[in-house]
């Protein structure tokens, strides 16, 4: 499957940082819906969420 957004959007989009809003709106209404490709996105988007936390809590010296 190819896929709809890139890696480089969804890491904004995971940070709050992505200029585009109708990007935005796309993703959030790709989650939404119960598809392969939203599943996909979900997993996708959980590495860069999961990563961006433990790169915190080392910076602030949590263990999670």
């Amino acid at each position: 499957m190819k896929n709809k957004f890139s890696d480089k959007d969804l890491m904004a989009f995971a940070d709050g940082e992505l200029k585009s809003g109708k990007k935005s709106m796309d993703i959030l209404s790709c989650l939404i819906d119960k598809t392969p490709e939203s599943e996909e996105i979900k997993k996708r988007l959980k590495v860069f969420t999961s990563t961006r936390n433990a790169l915190i809590n080392s910076l602030i010296g949590e263990k999670k």
